[in-house]
């Protein structure tokens, strides 16, 4: 049996409407795949908490919104049999903010999809790229823009590179045009001309975007996870992230790290890992051993034992 919840996320109707509908189908367990979790449930509950940045970005969010994702929080901790967080970073923020035993969090980490690891002809990369206007080797970012992903440190570390215009900057996800500020940065740093806006594509074609880029950078300031370090070291490119958050744990040994809040940092390891092929060729073999570790089976297998040990 399955049942559609129209309520707005994080409307007051989805913290009544979807615990009437889990009870009305006598759910055995109720998963909660985000903090948000309805009242009046007849049946254990289990929580998946990705990240807390909603309660920690000062700089992010209003107060009121903070204080909302605190309440929801502290409400999901007390309600919940487990709860499921994606990274020993998230495990300690939670501890932190809460009064949540810790015997009732459980890391799991999350998996990377096939479509990743898929090989991809030379014709179809270089007719994305042709499509993409992409001329030059490929610096690649995927994901949001939002204040926290830390985007200008990574639009004024290109600008920085020394041979800046013998490669491209491409951007994969959320749209410019919701973001002013990423217009002004482009213009401010003269890089117009070589970045270049891929905007919203199909899963199949980020997975021949991250083939067709020679690396890919996460310069985030927080991150519950951080997908596409790993989805890079499946497609066999090599990743740099940023020194912060979820990103170490996730990436290991087999990426480089920078400190997010260096320019001059990212720009020298941009400069390094385009210029020395023996050191990319190392990184893509670690990468290739590190994300191994992450599965979607593995994810599913520890999620389905949680539920039996809340029932």
């Amino acid at each position: 049996m399955k049942r559609i919840n129209s309520s707005g996320k994080y409307s007051v109707r989805e913290l009544w409407s979807v615990g009437v509908d889990a009870n009305q189908l006598q759910a055995d367990v109720f998963h909660s795949p985000h903090y948000t979790v309805p009242f009046g449930l007849k049946m254990p509950c289990v929580t998946t908490i990705h990240d807390v940045l909603h309660v920690r970005g000062k700089k992010y969010f209003p107060f009121v919104k903070r204080m909302y994702a605190r309440s929801m929080i502290h409400h999901a901790c007390r309600s919940s049999k487990a709860i499921i967080v994606d990274s020993e970073f998230t495990k300690r923020e939670l501890l932190d903010i809460s009064q949540v035993d810790e015997k009732l969090i459980h890391i799991v980490h999350l998996g990377i999809s096939p479509i990743y690891f898929q090989n991809y002809s030379k014709e179809e990369i270089q007719e994305f790229r042709k499509k993409h206007g992409l001329v030059k080797p490929t610096i690649l970012y995927t994901g949001s823009l939002k204040p926290h992903k830390n985007i200008r440190t990574l639009l004024e570390a290109f600008a920085r590179i020394k041979n800046r215009t013998e490669f491209q900057l491409a951007f994969a996800g959320e749209s410019f045009a919701k973001y002013e500020y990423i217009d002004t940065c482009i213009r401010e740093q003269g890089i117009a001309g070589d970045v270049v806006e891929l905007g919203q594509i199909s899963r199949r074609n980020l997975a021949i975007a991250y083939r067709a880029s020679a690396v890919v950078v996460l310069p985030s300031l927080y991150e519950g996870f951080g997908f596409s370090v790993l989805e890079a070291m499946a497609s066999g490119t090599p990743a740099i992230g940023a020194r912060a958050a979820s990103i170490p744990e996730v990436m290991g040994d087999a990426g480089i790290l920078f400190d997010p809040y260096d320019i001059e940092n990212l720009t020298s390891e941009l400069q390094n890992i385009l210029q020395d092929s023996t050191m990319r060729s190392e990184i893509v073999r670690k990468g290739f051993k590190n994300v191994s570790r992450f599965s979607w089976e593995r994810c599913a297998e520890q999620t389905f034992q949680i539920y039996m040990k809340v029932l």
